[in-house]
């Protein structure tokens, strides 16, 4: 079994909606399609929410008319009557329940997070449902399932953690049976059901995730991510115009990559996958004959595969006159990051055991704030002094077994060195996946070009990567 997922921009108009349903078609049942909204779909609709928060009532209206003429448009792409018909009248009562949402909203003049997660809903709910409309326009059957019936998460509204076990549980009681009835199965991304039964969302790159929690609770075999680029790329292009295709990664490669920074993937996208070792292919819409990235449980080769930066970091040292106050410390500095839904990115602790260094996501307030909330939070327990430093990035050298190599950190140093680039701080990860250093922010795009210059060394196309789309989607069934 294949579950497919279509990005927003994949799915942004009728003929990409097309375009997408015949990619899922080209694969053997049983199939499951994974959609996003329509791109500028969920931005209209926040800004609709917004809009109605504050009392804008044109501002609103502008927002809501944008989302009416793109569903309308790909409402327009489906041929038959009676499936166009069927599903303007489903999208018909998604809007009348966003407008009773917005009213909501306006009533109590904020926009809840609650209510956010029912309204952003709205534009995977509808795209599901003209996608469904537009592969049986097509002469095959589909059924949408909207996944706040399925995805089951915990109560946190815009960022919810979902639960696999339940997860599961409700894929085979409400997916299975559509599958095995020889339905293609087209589900929403991004949203799922809280232990009130409202609707949540997944947050960022929570379209991926639907599809990964989704193989993993159906035991897919394969789950295709479908989006605007070739695949996962060895540097950003933007920045390296010589970045490339990773033709393959394993697992680890792709976390650690995601972890720092790289854009196709969100590092939770992987996790399903890897728990069940269900490859996932990252392939292009718009060049569906490209062989893209396949991520599977093994790696090849011990050369760094990528070049990655995380920007915008904050580094925070603590450091404890006394050995045994750094426990208590940390545990503090712990405790305040998860208070206030810091992600850490790394920890290490000095040779002398008496610092802890913390590079973590930068936060409102910056600084200023996270020095107050950890220097309350620690009060007079113990002896601490706690030092931030803003305006950070980490750079990492992706590629399995890389660290293990005796030259690779020197070169990563002396290529920094040769371009100017003044490293704050270094680690060579024990699981022998990345390095990584740490660096002034506005030295970043500097640092991964030359690194990648360095150390992203060209490579003949095997004969795997030299095939066309169409020979590997046949054997995907057998991949992993």
């Amino acid at each position: 079994m294949i579950v497919l997922k279509f990005g927003g921009t994949s799915v942004g108009d009728s003929q990409r909606v097309r375009s997408a349903a015949e990619i899922a078609l080209l694969q053997p049942k049983p199939r499951v399609v994974v959609v996003s909204a329509a791109t500028g779909v969920t931005n209209a609709l926040l800004d609709a929410a917004r809009a109605a928060a504050r009392g804008d009532v044109a501002k609103r209206r502008e927002a809501v008319a944008l989302i009416h003429d793109r569903h309308a448009e790909i409402l327009g792409g489906i041929g038959n009557d009676a499936f166009c018909q069927a599903a303007a009248s489903v999208v018909e009562g998604l809007h009348a329940a966003l407008d009773a949402a917005l009213d909501e909203v306006a009533a109590a003049g904020a926009l809840s997070e609650r209510l956010s997660d029912r309204i952003v809903a709205t534009g995977e709910k509808c795209l599901a449902t003209m996608m469904s409309a537009t592969i049986n326009d097509m002469g095959h059957a589909a059924t949408p399932v909207f996944a706040d019936t399925v995805i089951a998460t915990d109560g946190r509204h815009g960022s919810a953690r979902p639960d696999r076990t339940l997860t599961r549980q409700h894929a085979e009681q409400v997916i299975r049976p559509l599958l095995d009835a020889g339905q293609t199965v087209v589900a929403t991304g991004f949203i799922g059901f809280g232990p009130d039964g409202a609707t949540t969302t997944l947050g960022r790159g929570g379209s991926d995730y639907s599809a990964t929690l989704l193989g993993a609770a159906l035991d897919a075999d394969e789950v295709q991510i479908w989006t605007d680029v070739p695949g996962v790329l060895s540097a950003d292009p933007r920045k390296v115009p010589a970045a490339r295709v990773v033709p393959e990664l394993g697992f680890d490669e792709a976390q650690e990559l995601a972890h720092f920074g790289a854009k196709v993937l969100h590092p939770r996208t992987i996790r399903p996958a890897v728990a069940r070792n269900i490859p996932v292919r990252i392939l292009s819409t718009f060049a569906p004959e490209e062989p893209g990235t396949v991520v599977t449980q093994e790696s090849t080769g011990t050369r760094v595969k990528a070049v990655t930066a995380l920007r915008g970091l904050i580094v925070l040292t603590v450091d404890v006159p006394e050995l045994e106050d750094l426990a208590p410390a940390a545990s503090a500095v712990f405790r305040v990051l998860d208070e206030q839904h810091v992600e850490i990115v790394t920890v290490s602790q000095a040779s002398s055991r008496r610092r802890m260094t913390f590079l973590v996501d930068a936060v409102m307030g910056g600084c200023t704030q996270l020095q107050h909330r950890i220097e309350e939070a620690l009060g007079d327990r113990v002896e601490v002094h706690v030092s931030c430093s803003e305006h950070v990035a980490a750079v990492a050298a992706v590629g399995a077994g890389v660290a293990g190599e005796p030259t690779a950190l020197s070169t990563m140093l002396s290529t920094l060195h040769r371009a100017g680039v003044a490293v704050l701080a270094t680690t060579q990860q024990t699981s022998n996946v990345a390095m990584l250093v740490v660096i002034p922010d506005d030295a970043a795009d500097r640092a991964v070009a030359a690194l990648h210059d360095r150390m992203v060394r060209p490579q003949h196309a095997t004969h795997r990567s030299r095939r066309r789309r169409s020979a590997l989607m046949a054997e995907s069934l057998r991949v992993g």
